[in-house]
């Protein structure tokens, strides 16, 4: 293959690799907790994108509350409705995994606190033999509260 076709190729795929890149600030997608087949129930969130400040953004004279973290899940049901490996099943969703009850359970734990910084996401996933699936969204943060 000859160097510029190969370039052609090259400069013809880059915008497919920055369309799914780190830093697009146009496009998200939801952690939510897959379903397939028949679905029979669904209620569920998942995190979408968090705006957070960096340890330079954090007031002065702030109070340091130290590491917090806040965990929220969702929940998912598949049955198969045949013992065959591709058979159709029945299945539901429920849950709030979102970062708003994250935040919510930090809130809780941590009353005094008027903001975090230095925030961390992570998607946790268990699955029991495909039937039982539970996605969950931790949170860590640094949080700080008003100056005393």
């Amino acid at each position: 293959m000859s160097r510029a076709l190969l370039a052609v190729l090259l400069l013809g795929l880059a915008p497919l690799a920055s369309a799914t890149g780190e830093g697009d600030q146009e496009d998200a997608i939801p952690g939510l907790i897959p379903a397939g087949g028949i679905m029979l129930f669904y209620k569920s969130e998942g995190p979408l994108s968090f705006v957070t400040m960096t340890p330079k953004d954090r007031p002065a004279g702030a109070r340091e509350l130290g590491t917090v973290k806040g965990v929220s899940c969702q929940h998912g049901l598949s049955i198969p409705l045949a013992a065959q490996i591709r058979a159709t099943s029945v299945s539901g969703g429920y849950g709030d995994g979102s970062f708003q009850k994250a935040l919510q359970q930090i809130k809780k734990e941590s009353p005094d606190m008027v903001g975090l910084y230095d925030v961390r996401a992570d998607l946790r996933i268990f699955s029991l033999l495909g039937i039982y699936r539970k996605l969950c969204t931790e949170v860590t943060a640094r949080a700080f509260a008003a100056a005393p």
